[in-house]
Order: structure tokens, then sequence, then C-alpha cells
């Protein structure tokens, strides 16, 4: 990590490098602060490898282009020149083969508080052996396309052979981490089903994770046993099986790949007879192998969601033990699992997305138990092919329920936060080390939550005693929208609009810039006049 921030210009990279060394010293174990700075060589090396790399496609920026490559629903894979392009706005077509023509530009930053980054994001995506996307198609149109063959063509129809549209494209964000066809879904009431899912805690159900890898390996286990098979035989095939389930269905992403790495090491280690890994060792053993195969994947949201959570869950055996004994165990741990992932990963949620559910517990409790069935039923289906229909009378009830749980509790209201800016990262690094304390009965209960309580205040205080006072121009392409802040006002000043476009500059540009700058309400809001580029938010 200290040798990957050192890649990108972040000077402080040398503390966590050199913190690593110096805890391997501390412990008398030369050797092990030796290997500490071969790994932060290791990834200065892995990241000025991936950030070193030609753009291929550089000579036809600006042009007007025809190419043609795989589409996988997220990016246009050419093979000459070797290049990844993002497309703008995304083809409705699925999967497959695509001839697309249109106007390759360099991706944009970030243009106002809390936007999205498409630049630092498509950087991300690259890897030693993958290519990173370095330029975007816009205004891309659709030439010609061959829908998609082999095994994930195969896969897919299975998942969604007999199933209506909505159930269809729920378990390709379940089952194929593929969420094209679910961001254009909505619910009767306009509500778009991925702000439905985000709003009630459970966006990380169409994120492939462990959740996944847990549910298919241990269902084939279980048949394993059933049949009698020997150790080797039971542990070893889901783990020979892991590798091409990643390569050849799912493709890599940071949350799947942490995953099959950890589940593959577990799998492995009870074949042997060794029994299962230490966890910290087992999750520094993935984060390793991510990192030098995909080194800027260490600044991705999903690389830091997937990765505080697995930490979180590390303590859920020692939280729930502090429960009442005469509650149910299997309630006491999805109980404390819930709440430590939500813990864990909350100033990265906050800072991300600007909000926080609040319901996010008893969606989780609800939506988890029918994911216990939905999940292996809807890949057995995927195997099935074209002859899952009959699996799939089972999977399209299950697949409903778990759209009305997110339609119900994503009516609940959120909880928006601003920036997280460094005090507020001291803040919860301290609440967080009180209740560490108190787990290892170091620290009284009442001092954990006075320290919790003593942070949300200092945190609140500067805003309290010094309210804004500024005025935002927010970036909204062509037309306007305007922040007017003062203490006990605040006022925007029209929306922006999108002239005949279906991209939601309101939803998309405007909220989240708001959430960004921590306006929690809107007390006048004034559209100067009627020309859609100003009002058609």
């Amino acid at each position: 990590m200290g040798g990957i921030l050192l890649a990108l210009g972040h000077g402080w990279g040398a503390a966590v490098l050199g913190l690593g060394a110096g805890l391997a010293v501390w412990d008398a174990r030369p050797l092990l602060a030796g290997l500490a700075l071969v790994g932060g060589a290791a990834g200065w090396w892995a990241a000025t490898t991936s950030l070193n790399r030609p753009e291929p496609l550089t000579p036809w920026l600006g042009a007007q282009v025809t190419l043609r490559g795989e589409w996988d629903g997220q990016f246009l894979t050419l093979q000459a020149p070797r290049a990844r392009v993002a497309l703008a706005p995304k083809p409705t077509q699925g999967p497959g083969q695509l001839e697309v023509a249109g106007r390759l530009v360099l991706p944009e930053g970030r243009h106002t508080p809390g936007g999205f980054d498409q630049a630092a994001w498509l950087r991300s995506q690259g890897g030693l052996f993958v290519p990173a996307p370095g330029a975007v198609l816009v205004a891309a149109r659709v030439q010609r396309h061959v829908p998609e063959g082999g095994l994930r063509g195969w896969f897919r129809r299975g998942l969604t052979a007999g199933l209506s549209g909505q159930q269809a494209a729920l378990m390709q964000a379940v089952e194929l981490g593929d969420r094209g066809d679910i961001g254009r879904e909505s619910f009767g009431d306009g509500t778009e089903v991925r702000n439905a899912f985000n709003r009630a805690g459970l966006a990380h159900l169409m994120a492939l994770s462990g959740q996944n890898v847990a549910l298919i390996t241990g269902v084939l286990v279980w048949l394993l046993i059933r049949a009698g098979a020997a150790p080797a035989w039971r542990y070893g095939l889901p783990a020979a099986l892991l590798a091409p389930y990643l390569l050849l269905l799912v493709q890599p992403s940071p949350s799947i790949t942490r995953a099959v790495i950890m589940g593959a090491a577990v799998l492995l280690g009870l074949a042997a007879g060794r029994g299962r890994p230490d966890p910290l060792a087992l999750i520094s053993l993935a984060a390793l192998a991510c990192l030098l195969l995909f080194p800027l994947w260490l600044l991705d949201v999903g690389f830091q969601l997937s990765f505080l959570a697995v930490l979180a869950l590390t303590q859920t055996e020692r939280v729930a033990a502090r429960l009442p004994t005469r509650w149910p165990r299997w309630l006491k741990l999805a109980l404390v699992a819930t709440v430590l992932a939500e813990l864990g990963t909350l100033p990265v949620v906050a800072g991300t997305f600007g909000q926080i559910p609040v319901v996010g517990l008893p969606a989780n409790l609800v939506a988890g138990a029918i994911m216990a069935a939905l999940v292996p039923l809807g890949f057995l289906a995927g195997l099935l092919g074209p002859l899952a229909a009959p699996i799939n009378l089972l999977t399209g009830p299950l697949a409903s329920a778990l759209l009305a749980v997110a339609e119900t509790f994503g009516r609940a209201p959120v909880l928006t936060w601003g920036t997280i800016g460094a005090a507020g990262v001291v803040a919860y690094a301290t609440a967080l080390g009180a209740g560490w304390l108190w787990l290892m009965n170091r620290v009284r209960l009442e001092v954990a939550l006075g320290t919790v309580l003593a942070g949300l205040l200092l945190t609140a205080l500067p805003g309290w005693l010094a309210p804004a006072r500024e005025v935002v121009y927010l970036d909204v392409g062509q037309g306007d929208s305007t922040l007017i802040r003062l203490p006990g006002l605040t006022m925007l000043i029209d929306a922006g609009g999108s002239v005949g476009s279906d991209y939601d500059v309101g939803g998309r540009t405007v909220v989240p810039a708001l959430r960004a700058l921590g306006v929690r309400k809107i007390d006048v809001l004034v559209a100067s006049h009627a020309d859609t580029d100003h009002i058609e938010c």
C-alpha cells in the first residue's frame, strides 16, 4: 500500500511503508521488516507500470471513429490495438460483439463536489495484465450487435429464461455482477430500482462478493458430503472451480476477486487437513494478490468497502458473545455481522455517497434470507442455460420478493452526510478504538459510548458555530445552478437540465453535490425562467 501511494504521488505513503517495517522491527523480526520493504517496492513497481502504460488510442483522440470489439456491459475491448474503451451513452444491447461509431475523447475528472471522477475511476480499472480504459467514445451509436455466446451467453440465457424484464435484470446483477439492465429499471412510482437498493442499504447484493462464493461453494460442498466424497475431493473440487468461475463467468472485480482468493485458500486448507487459516492472514493474502495484479484498486471504492467490511466481520464472534445468552446463536450472528459491516464501511459510504441508510439492519436480515435460496437456485439455472425455465419458476418469485424488500425499505429516509475531512477520520478512528478496547475489556461500556458521543459532538460543532457563508456555482453543463448558503438560509437558483438527453442532471450532478456540501434541506428554490437547461432537473 505504501509503495502504491508513493507511485501515485502521495508522500504519506512513506509513512505507511515505514509503519509496516517499524512494527516488524518492534516485534524483533528483521526478516519481516525486509519483506515489508520488498512489498513496498513491488507495489511501487506495479503501480508505476500500470500508470505508465501508453494509451494506444491517443492518435485518434478527437476523431470520429468506428470501433469493433467485445462489449461486456461495462467496456468495449478491442483486439487491434489492444485497448479498452468506455461508451457514452451505454448501449442498451447486452454483452456480445459490438460495432459502434462515435467520437473518442479523454475521460473527465470531477467538476462538482461529490461528482464522479471518471478519469480516476477508469485508471483504477486497469492492472498489470489488463489495460485501463484510457478513452471514452461519446455520442456512441451502435451499428451492429451479436449477442454474447460461449459460457457466459449460455449462463445468461439460463438466468433470464421465462422471467420478466425486471426479474431478469436483477438475476444478472446478483449472479453476474452485470448492473446494466437493472440500472434502467424503475418501480411503478418512478423510483429507480438501483436507488431503492442504495437507500435500503442493499446495494452490496448487486456486487458479487463473499456471499456469492460462500453460498455456491457451500451448496457444492454439502452435495459432495452427501455423496460420500473424501475430504480432498469434498473441498479440493470447489476450490479448483473458483478460478474458472472468476475468469470465465463473472470476471474480476475487487469484491469477487477477494472472495475467490479467500475462499480458495480456506478450501485448500481444509482439503489438505490443515484446518482454517488465520482470518487476518487470509485477508492480507487476498489484499496482497489483488494489489499486485491491480495496484490502482487501492483507490477504488469497491476495494475499500470490500476489505473494510470483511475486516469488521472478523470481530463477529467476539461481539456476539456480549449479547444475551438466551438469544438464538443464528440471530446474534446475523445481527452482529450486519451492524459490524455497516460500521466498518461507515466513513467510506458516508463520504462517497453522501448518505447513510437507516434501515440497513432489518432490510439486510430479510434480504439475507431470500438471498440464501436465490443465489444457489440462480446459479443452477445459469448452468442449465435455456433449459432453466422450470428452475426459474422458483427464482422468479424469490427475485420479486427481493425487489419488494428493496422497494419497501427504499422508501425510508436516509441520513445525509457531507464530505468527511481529516477531523472526521480522526473522530471515527478514536471511536473505533474505544469500541475495540471495550471488546478487549480494557474500558467500560459507558466510556466507549461517551467517546462515540464526544466524537459526534466535536465533528458537528464547527458547522453549528460557523455556518457556511458561500455562493457555489455547480457545473451542470449547458445551463445554470447556483447554491447560496447563509446562516438560516439555503437557496438553490435553478438546477440545470439536459436538453434532448435522458441524463438526469438533478439526480446525478446536483443532488450529489448538495450532499457532499452537507446540505440537508433547501429553504428557497428559485426557477429563474422556464428554459429546460435551467429547470429540467
